[in-house]
């Protein structure tokens, strides 16, 4: 039986779930372990209702941070998916929420500690664990690491970020990882 959690990433996803096509899993099980990274990280258990992946901010930068992958075609896929989330939390009622989530989207791919409010380094932590497959894990354990993971395999997850690269690379050989920030 799926928690709420997974429920909720999986009806928020469904409007693109064309364009995800066969990806569709592989993106929602690093939506859930990018949530699930947050908690750990934040003290809290995976799915804990006080921990931050119960947060909208949470949920939507979790959601729509590598969306425009697919629904722009394009490995430079921060400005897509920032104007996806501005454009969801705007017909959400959340606009009020459009400069913390679109900073932590924006900063997810940087590459030393992000400025500004905790929830975008912390953000920027959770993704950097799923990416690096658990060889970077900011303290959270091995075992917490471990439990994620297998929760929610990856299912291609990283395979397909490889394909883009290396598709990235032949096409643009002088900017081959745009999403990277200092």
């Amino acid at each position: 039986m799926a928690s709420p959690l997974e429920t909720t990433v999986t009806e928020r996803l469904d409007p693109w779930a064309a364009e995800l096509g066969a990806d569709r899993t592989a993106y929602t099980n690093h939506v859930l372990r990018v949530l699930s990274f947050c908690d750990a990280l934040a003290g809290h258990r995976p799915g804990d209702p006080a921990g931050p992946s119960s947060h909208e901010e949470f949920l939507t930068a979790a959601v729509f941070h590598d969306l425009g992958v697919w629904t722009a075609h394009t490995f430079d896929y921060l400005p897509p998916s920032i104007e996806l989330t501005r454009q969801w939390l705007a017909d959400n009622g959340h606009a009020d929420l459009i400069p913390l989530v679109t900073s932590m989207i924006d900063d997810h791919h940087k590459l030393r500690r992000a400025n500004g409010p905790r929830e975008v380094e912390l953000f920027r932590r959770a993704d950097a664990v799923d990416v690096f497959a658990g060889l970077r894990r900011f303290g959270m354990t091995r075992e917490d690491y471990r439990a994620v993971a297998h929760r929610y395999p990856d299912a291609g997850f990283h395979r397909r970020l490889a394909e883009l690269g290396v598709g990235r690379i032949r096409s643009h050989p002088l900017s081959p990882l745009p999403m990277v920030k200092w």
